[in-house]
Protein backbone atom coordinates (compact mmCIF):
# COMPACT_ATOMS: atom_id res chain seq x y z
CA UNK A 1 0.00 0.00 0.00
CA UNK A 2 1.08 3.25 -1.03
CA UNK A 3 2.48 5.65 1.85
CA UNK A 4 1.64 9.51 2.14
CA UNK A 5 2.88 12.61 3.81
CA UNK A 6 -0.55 14.94 5.25
CA UNK A 7 -0.35 18.45 6.15
CA UNK A 8 -3.49 19.19 8.06
CA UNK A 9 -4.52 23.31 7.27
CA UNK A 10 -3.64 23.47 11.26
CA UNK A 11 -1.42 22.02 13.69
CA UNK A 12 -4.06 19.62 15.06
CA UNK A 13 -2.28 16.53 17.19
CA UNK A 14 -4.27 13.13 17.76
CA UNK A 15 -6.54 11.35 15.13
CA UNK A 16 -8.38 12.23 12.29
CA UNK A 17 -10.36 9.73 10.17
CA UNK A 18 -7.88 7.21 11.53
CA UNK A 19 -4.47 8.96 10.98
CA UNK A 20 -2.10 9.99 13.80
CA UNK A 21 -1.10 13.17 13.56
CA UNK A 22 1.57 15.26 15.61
CA UNK A 23 1.04 19.03 14.61
CA UNK A 24 -0.36 18.94 11.88
CA UNK A 25 1.69 16.57 10.02
CA UNK A 26 1.17 12.43 9.17
CA UNK A 27 2.84 9.75 7.63
CA UNK A 28 1.30 6.32 6.48
CA UNK A 29 -1.11 3.90 4.44
CA UNK A 30 -4.47 6.22 4.58
CA UNK A 31 -7.74 4.31 3.69
CA UNK A 32 -9.29 5.25 0.32
CA UNK A 33 -12.24 7.05 2.44
CA UNK A 34 -9.62 8.98 4.42
CA UNK A 35 -7.79 10.35 1.39
CA UNK A 36 -11.29 11.49 0.30
CA UNK A 37 -11.75 12.87 3.23
CA UNK A 38 -8.62 14.86 3.29
CA UNK A 39 -9.23 16.00 -0.56
CA UNK A 40 -12.31 17.26 0.41
CA UNK A 41 -10.93 19.55 3.71
CA UNK A 42 -7.91 21.18 1.97
CA UNK A 43 -5.07 18.85 3.82
CA UNK A 44 -1.99 18.89 1.20
CA UNK A 45 -1.57 14.90 0.34
CA UNK A 46 1.91 13.92 -1.17
CA UNK A 47 2.70 10.26 -2.39
CA UNK A 48 5.82 9.14 -0.28
CA UNK A 49 6.82 5.82 -2.85
CA UNK A 50 6.18 5.86 -6.21
CA UNK A 51 3.90 3.46 -7.69
CA UNK A 52 5.20 0.47 -9.21
CA UNK A 53 5.05 -0.25 -12.81
CA UNK A 54 1.72 -1.10 -14.08
CA UNK A 55 1.93 -4.99 -15.05
CA UNK A 56 2.61 -6.58 -18.29
CA UNK A 57 -1.16 -7.80 -19.15
CA UNK A 58 -2.24 -11.33 -18.20
CA UNK A 59 -4.57 -13.78 -19.58
CA UNK A 60 -6.05 -14.10 -15.97
CA UNK A 61 -9.06 -12.40 -14.90
CA UNK A 62 -9.16 -9.36 -13.28
CA UNK A 63 -8.15 -9.28 -9.51
CA UNK A 64 -11.82 -10.03 -7.55
CA UNK A 65 -10.33 -7.88 -4.65
CA UNK A 66 -9.89 -4.78 -7.18
CA UNK A 67 -12.19 -2.26 -6.39
CA UNK A 68 -15.10 -2.31 -8.52
CA UNK A 69 -16.24 0.76 -10.71
CA UNK A 70 -18.93 2.82 -9.50
CA UNK A 71 -22.18 3.31 -10.76
CA UNK A 72 -22.37 6.64 -13.30
CA UNK A 73 -24.56 7.97 -11.11
CA UNK A 74 -22.67 6.68 -7.59
CA UNK A 75 -21.90 9.97 -5.24
CA UNK A 76 -19.04 12.05 -6.52
CA UNK A 77 -17.44 11.00 -2.73
CA UNK A 78 -17.32 7.33 -4.24
CA UNK A 79 -15.81 8.43 -7.54
CA UNK A 80 -13.12 10.22 -5.52
CA UNK A 81 -12.03 7.44 -3.45
CA UNK A 82 -11.90 4.66 -6.55
CA UNK A 83 -9.87 6.97 -8.33
CA UNK A 84 -7.67 7.05 -5.11
CA UNK A 85 -7.49 3.56 -5.75
CA UNK A 86 -6.81 3.76 -9.14
CA UNK A 87 -3.26 6.05 -8.32
CA UNK A 88 -5.15 9.27 -9.19
CA UNK A 89 -3.42 12.30 -7.29
CA UNK A 90 -6.46 12.99 -4.56
CA UNK A 91 -6.26 16.75 -5.21
CA UNK A 92 -6.64 15.97 -8.47
CA UNK A 93 -9.47 13.69 -8.26
CA UNK A 94 -11.14 15.72 -5.88
CA UNK A 95 -11.12 19.02 -8.41
CA UNK A 96 -13.28 16.92 -10.69
CA UNK A 97 -16.21 16.68 -11.05
CA UNK A 98 -18.68 13.24 -10.74
CA UNK A 99 -18.98 12.94 -14.63
CA UNK A 100 -15.40 14.10 -15.36
CA UNK A 101 -14.20 11.38 -12.84
CA UNK A 102 -16.12 8.96 -14.54
CA UNK A 103 -15.26 9.71 -18.33
CA UNK A 104 -11.56 9.37 -16.98
CA UNK A 105 -12.13 6.08 -15.45
CA UNK A 106 -14.24 4.93 -18.52
CA UNK A 107 -14.00 1.33 -19.00
CA UNK A 108 -12.87 0.32 -22.48
CA UNK A 109 -15.10 -0.66 -25.28
CA UNK A 110 -15.01 -4.82 -24.89
CA UNK A 111 -15.56 -4.63 -20.83
CA UNK A 112 -18.28 -2.46 -20.83
CA UNK A 113 -21.37 -4.18 -19.67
Amino acid sequence: MPRYRIKAPTRVTGLVVGVLFNQGVAEGEPSRQALAYFGRHAYRVTRLDEPAPAPAPADDPADPDAPKRPAKSASKADWVAYAVAQGVDPAEAEALTRDQLAERSAEPEGDAK
